[in-house]
């Protein structure tokens, strides 16, 4: 499949699919380990560094969380399911909020584009350990007719809201592109679990409240000792949403 081609790039790019993983990468030094029953697979393309989405790679993983949370919303039906956002990469789900996929993203500058690899991950039907997106479906299978899904239509619709975004935001047209930009954000706040949340920030020792994320994806929180805005960056900070904790990570 070519991807590439959206995006006015030299290279084509690719995608590559794989059916079980056991050594895959998390953020930090987190590991990710899939059986069957996942969908698993990695994006590879370039980025102009020029267009709007060049200048901003670090919303490229909040991107990828968008778009598979269009995947899951087939139709308005689907939002019984509760999936939604975990700043900055994660995928919840259920009224209980366990953890569904993740998405981890990198890249390299060569010349005038950014190589990017996406890794995305998503439960699909494996019951084990955790949850899995078409057990959430069956769970409400008294009050709706939702239908299962398999990891060919997922990754497929996945891919395709995902190429959608990028080839918007990487558009030469810079009116445009800003339109489509402030769609994705709007689209991801309203998604996400975090608005208006009460949160500690352990660096800080003290509570803040959570009011949305900045123009590169980074998180905006209003600190409670003072009413000022202050910005976490991504790289530097774990959200460990069970406890309402922000914490630096250990460099």
């Amino acid at each position: 499949m070519i991807f590439a081609q959206f995006c006015n790039l030299p290279s084509d790019g690719a995608i590559v699919v794989a059916r079980e993983q056991s050594q895959g990468q998390g953020r930090g030094n987190n590991q990710w380990t899939s059986p069957l029953g996942c969908a698993l697979f990695n994006i590879d393309f370039d980025i102009d560094l020029k267009s709007l989405l060049g200048q901003r790679l670090s919303l490229l993983q909040l991107l990828a969380s968008v778009a598979v949370l269009q995947a899951i919303e087939r139709t308005p039906e689907y939002k019984i399911l509760n999936a939604q956002i975990k700043w900055p990469n994660d995928i919840f789900i259920g009224n209980d909020f366990t953890k569904l996929g993740g998405i981890l993203a990198t890249s390299s500058i060569n010349g005038n584009y950014a190589s990017i690899s996406l890794g995305i991950g998503v439960n699909i039907f494996n019951s084990q350990p955790s949850i899995c997106l078409n057990d959430v479906i069956d769970q409400h299978k008294s009050t709706s007719n939702l239908a299962h899904f398999t990891i060919e239509e997922f990754i497929g619709r996945t891919v395709g809201y995902f190429q959608k975004w990028v080839s918007q935001l990487s558009q030469s047209n810079i009116s445009q592109a800003t339109i489509a930009i402030n769609n994705f954000y709007q689209f991801y706040e309203s998604h996400w679990m975090h608005q208006n949340k009460e949160v500690f920030v352990d660096k800080w020792q003290e509570k803040v409240i959570i009011v949305g994320i900045d123009e590169y994806g980074f998180l905006k929180v209003r600190k409670l000792s003072d009413n000022k805005i202050v910005t976490l960056h991504t790289d530097v900070h774990s959200f460990d949403v069970r406890e309402s904790i922000i914490r630096e990570k250990a460099m």
